[in-house]
């Protein structure tokens, strides 16, 4: 008989870790960012600490917890690219349909965005970068709710390689800060070590903002024009 996949669960309240299949998990971490909180989990590309997009304090809890500024925007996890065109600016839908056969995968594109968490994730410019992440559970994660995603890292710090680093990093000196589950899975590709690639589709000709996991050459042939970093 078929079994279901488990996960760890780290209630960061009260320190216990326990095991639930992945459903659960997804909706014990789904139900944590719903009000408000930063939850850490592995990605497809690096660790990451996940808040609700359209909640302007969270979003901002992410700087906090990583001892930096905000003013370097998160980039937005996503179940689908249906999700994509639902967010992003009319104006956005040619360049977007160029590159959305890429996804699922490591690319992140900037899109003027015609949604609330324009103004949470990028005042300044109502802008975001958009990725619909390639590990099935991350989908579900963000299953009709946009998660701004950073490197789950002290700022300044290299990259966190697991949950439970991450979680030694983050929760290090004087904790107060809202940052209440985390969750792993292993063997599914989560969590990789190499950040998405990031391409401004907002500029002309568009260009590369960060060169990641996805190759320049894969991009640039559906922009032709590409302006590498």
């Amino acid at each position: 008989m078929h079994q279901p996949s488990s996960m760890l669960v780290y209630n960061l309240r009260t320190g216990r870790i326990v095991e639930r299949d992945d459903s659960a998990a997804i909706e014990w971490a789904r139900s944590e960012l719903r009000d408000g909180q930063c939850v850490i989990a592995p990605t497809d590309t690096v660790i990451g600490l996940l808040a609700d997009a359209r909640n302007p304090l969270a979003v901002a809890n992410i700087a906090r917890i990583k001892g930096r500024t905000s003013a370097t925007p998160a980039p937005v996890l996503i179940d689908s690219v249906a999700m994509a065109v639902r967010l992003a600016a009319p104006s956005m839908m040619g360049l977007l349909s160029r590159v959305s056969d890429l996804w699922p995968g490591p690319l992140s594109v900037i899109v003027d965005i015609d949604d609330p968490l324009g103004e949470a994730v990028n005042p300044t410019a109502g802008t975001a970068a958009l990725r619909v992440p390639a590990v099935p559970w991350l989908r579900a994660l963000c299953r009709d709710m946009p998660l701004a995603a950073s490197s789950a890292n002290r700022h300044g710090v290299a990259t966190e390689t697991s949950v439970e680093g991450a979680i030694a990093a983050l929760t290090a000196g004087s904790y107060d800060a809202p940052l209440t589950l985390a969750i792993d899975r292993s063997g599914d590709g989560a969590a990789g070590t190499i950040a998405s690639t990031v391409v401004d589709l907002t500029c002309q000709p568009p260009t590369i903002v960060r060169q990641g996991a996805l190759a320049y050459e894969i991009v640039a042939e559906r922009l032709p024009g590409l302006q590498p970093r």
